[in-house]
């Protein structure tokens, strides 16, 4: 009688075991699970950022249109074309290793506005491209989903293998923490920004999370000074073999909601200009250091393990043990996120607190029965 009680026991225990891996697994696939392991990747990196960063190549320069570079030129922003055809003809002439324009370029002629604009803008992009790769933004238009046009000169000279799309992947929360080199259409797909750079390098880039603990915190170069700096020596030093991008640096204009701001003249914040993601995204895309995210399989079987604690008879050893393995996988995740793992907590934690509760629920069940 008591061999067939324990053997009743024990398939119970074995069902209910089953029964907390179930849920766990189950809570994974939901966007909760999403929206609650979004903040604990955002410590992850946080930690790793402060106790161990990756030391990474400083290859890539910003040359950025802050405010006081916007007050510095005479004309509206929409006929910025001689100022962005002059900066660009003075990187071209630096060497650097390529360049990345994040700023939209024109849809239009403006020469009924101010005759000889269009041709300013041209020379300077016809610089840039002789100079090496060069890749400019294809924006798309939020309302439509349709990418915007280009003057058609400009986009003849580029043509489609210059261009990379402006878009920067985000969680549901708003939030850039992972990217794409390739975003689809209806042709297949077309590279972004960072995967266009890539190609034009000619370094095999894959897609994965964005690597905030990865090199130093960007500086930028203001527009206003690579305009007025007449040596073309001071900007080889600062810009030759390495990759320069273009793009918005103020306050308030094209900021990108991120886990860790990497704008070094900025303090912390919880969004960056979207010109220092993209240079973020484009240093993981090149070290080859962009975290993966572990199989389903492999969280299937975490979290059947983490279920076993149920086992354990005696539900205080069961809360102790359920302490002792959350701190063990914090721990390991956090060093499995460093060596380029990436494993999502919440469903782990969440299977762990269920075995130990239901323990602890059996436990207080068996005390009242006389």
């Amino acid at each position: 009688m008591k061999a067939h009680d324990d053997g009743g026991r024990g398939a119970m225990s074995a069902i209910a075991v089953a029964a907390i891996a179930l849920a766990g697994a189950v809570f994974a696939l939901l966007p909760p699970a999403e929206r609650a392991d979004a903040p604990l990747l955002d410590a992850q990196w946080r930690l790793l950022r402060r106790l161990d960063p990756r030391p990474a190549p400083d290859d890539i320069v910003i040359v950025g249109v802050d405010e006081a570079s916007v007050r510095s030129i005479p004309e509206p922003r929409g006929i910025w074309h001689a100022t962005l055809g002059r900066a660009l003809a003075k990187i071209a002439a630096a060497k650097p290793r390529a360049i990345g324009l994040e700023l939209p370029l024109p849809e239009r002629s403006y020469d009924a506005v101010k005759p000889g604009l269009d041709r300013a803008l041209f020379e300077g992009l016809a610089s840039a491209v002789e100079a090496g790769p060069l890749v400019a933004v294809l924006s798309i238009d939020a309302r439509t989903r349709a990418a915007k046009k280009i003057h058609l000169p400009y986009l003849a000279l580029l043509g489609e293998s210059r261009l990379g799309i402006d878009l920067a992947s985000r969680d549901a929360d708003g939030t850039a923490r992972r990217f794409s080199l390739l975003v689809p259409t209806e042709d297949g797909g077309f590279p972004t920004l960072e995967g266009r750079l890539c190609r034009a390098l000619k370094r095999r880039c894959v897609d994965g999370l964005i690597q905030f603990a990865l090199g130093e915190p960007f500086a930028y170069l203001p527009l206003k000074e690579l305009l007025a700096t007449s040596d073309p020596g001071v900007l080889s030093r600062l810009l030759q073999d390495r990759i320069v991008l273009i793009g918005e640096v103020q306050p308030f204009t094209d900021r990108i909601a991120v886990p860790l701001n990497l704008a070094g003249w900025e303090s912390a914040a919880h969004d960056s200009p979207g010109v220092v993601v993209h240079a973020q995204t484009l240093r993981t895309a090149l070290s080859g250091v962009a975290p993966r995210q572990v199989s389903r399989l492999a969280v299937v079987v975490m979290l059947s393990l983490c279920a076993l604690v149920f086992l354990v008879r005696d539900w205080r050893l069961a809360v102790a043990m359920g302490a002792i393995a959350a701190v063990g996988v914090a721990i390991g995740v956090l060093w499995a996120l460093r060596g380029g793992l990436y494993v999502p907590l919440a469903s782990i934690l969440l299977t762990l607190a269920m075995a130990v509760a239901a323990r602890a629920l059996v436990a207080a069940r068996s005390r009242r029965k006389p």
